[in-house]
């Protein structure tokens, strides 16, 4: 049975993999194969991180009657990792390896130390908290992925 841990952990992993798929694109100087991949990879980073922040941040916030601390950290992080994809993103566009590496590997360290703190603690709490509350966040989130990937379609 898919829960919100193993549903918001899966997205980090498709996110991964769309980033690694970036990565190998550039390695190989396919350019327009690259801005095609980090384009995918940009959309569903975004389309995961508004999951969290207007669906499921909200939500463990009211449950607990006030802002909680943990995912106003998440948030501060989110900016900094939209901030990083955006300067990945532009060194594809402008076709530089050199700048790619740099911004690829501030991003996988910044996703990675962001992406433990969610999996092994926020994700727990945030469960443990919605599932008496609020046992239908899950479908929430699923059906705003669904209703994004349908927009980005037509």
């Amino acid at each position: 049975m898919e829960t919100l841990i193993t549903y918001l952990t899966h997205d980090h992993e498709r996110c991964d993999a769309l980033l690694r798929r970036t990565q190998q694109a550039v390695a190989a100087t396919r350019w327009m194969q690259a801005r095609r991949a980090v384009a995918a990879f940009q959309y569903a980073l975004e389309r995961h991180l508004l999951i969290e922040e207007r669906i499921i941040f909200p939500a463990f916030e009211t449950a607990l009657g006030h802002a909680a601390s943990p995912t106003m950290m998440m948030r501060s992080e989110h900016m900094r990792i939209r901030a990083v994809t955006h300067r990945l993103a532009d060194a594809v566009k402008a076709g530089s390896t050199q700048a790619f590496v740099v911004h690829a590997e501030a991003l996988l360290l910044t996703l990675h130390g962001h992406s433990e703190k969610e999996e092994g603690v926020l994700y727990p709490l945030i469960e443990s908290v919605l599932a008496r509350c609020c046992p239908d966040v899950l479908d929430i989130a699923r059906a705003f992925g669904c209703w994004d990937e349908r927009e980005r379609v037509a």
